[in-house]
């Protein structure tokens, strides 16, 4: 551990195994159950040549015929990130990825999987004051509490064991802390943040040196029982990249007590956020068509509320969570080849890119 600059920087040991900081404790991994079953996954990856969407369809289908369902799921994955085929066709293909992937086992080992570097930044204090439309002064202060530091090692694990299961074990979050000390004084006027890139990358560049990160968080307090707070946003933000930060994406994160909201999970505001910045990486710099991710809004965005754009999937009217549509997204529409190239800045596009459009 070593101080500079107004901040505390504990690298390297707030990982997927130990997560634990002077602040911040992250429980271990916790695998999911039933994975371990099913046929051994075999060779799923691909090299990056386009496939005859004829041949690979009836290949896969076949396989799954004669009940060989591991190669079956990388037949139907192979449709979908490897061959030119229309959106109808990519919706039947989705359709058999998810009957066959409870089928098929996925890593289990955390030491296999590759490491998507997450930078935390806490920022401890906010401190100012704002004037009112009536002319009077707001005096607002918010600071972390034991408890609040609590309560974000649980939603940065959730965060990650969801991440870690629904990649089939092939990605896996590492985070790092900073704690800046010195309290936020720029007090927004309206709903809407105090934070921006821009203070971020102040306190990237003292770290830079050290690690590359793929994600950048801001945590800063809006809401709490000790004093005024903030008027917080709904939403969290989120830059699918920010150029000062090596490219990496940004969440801001407004936080307060009532976290993770009423039947929501531990984690789920940070997955929401971050599928956005997984959503520019696939589309627009690995350079698949559009619909090989999705954004984490369409869920709720479209005319059903409970429907995504291409109906294959459902919000069930009881439940009080959107994960199961992250997992739609994570598990359905993108492969395990698509997971296995993630990365903020990749080097090649895939098979053809933006050439395996219908």
């Amino acid at each position: 551990m070593e101080k500079m600059m107004g901040m505390v920087l504990v690298v390297g040991v707030a990982v997927s195994a130990l997560g634990v900081t002077n602040r911040i404790t992250v429980p271990p991994l916790t695998l999911p159950e039933g994975i371990s079953q099913g046929a051994e996954p075999g060779n799923w990856k691909a090299d990056s040549a386009l496939l005859d969407y004829a041949a690979t369809e009836k290949a896969a289908r076949a396989k799954e015929a004669s009940g060989q369902f591991a190669e079956a799921l990388t037949l139907w994955e192979r449709v979908l990130d490897r061959t030119t085929c229309t959106e109808e066709q990519r919706g039947k293909a989705r359709e058999r990825v998810k009957a066959l992937r409870p089928n098929v086992q996925i890593n289990r080992d955390p030491g296999k999987a590759q490491r998507w570097n997450v930078l935390v930044v806490v920022y401890q204090e906010v401190k100012g004051e704002r004037t009112e439309a009536d002319g009077t002064v707001k005096q607002i202060h918010q600071t972390f509490t034991d408890k609040d530091f609590e309560q974000i090692g649980k939603s940065l694990a959730g965060f990650r064991d969801l991440v870690f299961e629904w990649s089939s074990g092939i990605l896996l979050l590492d985070f790092d802390f900073v704690f800046v000390e010195e309290p936020i004084t720029r007090i927004p006027e309206r709903k809407a943040f105090p934070l921006e890139p821009r203070d971020i990358a102040q306190e990237y560049r003292k770290v830079a040196d050290k690690k590359k990160f793929d994600t950048v968080i801001g945590y800063v307090k809006f809401k709490g029982s000790e004093a005024p707070g903030l008027s917080r946003p709904w939403t969290a933000a989120m830059y699918g990249r920010v150029g000062e930060l090596g490219n990496a994406g940004f969440m801001m994160i407004p936080w307060g007590p009532d976290y993770p909201y009423r039947g929501e999970l531990f984690g789920e505001m940070e997955l929401h956020e971050w599928l956005h910045q997984i959503d520019d990486v696939v589309h627009k710099r690995l350079g698949y068509p559009r619909g090989t991710s999705r954004n984490p809004d369409d869920g709720r965005t479209m005319n059903d509320s409970r429907t995504d754009g291409e109906q294959e999937y459902k919000r069930p009217p009881d439940c009080t969570t959107w994960t199961l549509f992250y997992k739609h997204i994570m598990t359905e529409h993108m492969t395990r080849q698509i997971w296995s190239e993630l990365a903020i800045n990749p080097e090649v596009k895939p098979g053809g890119g933006k050439e395996i459009l219908p």
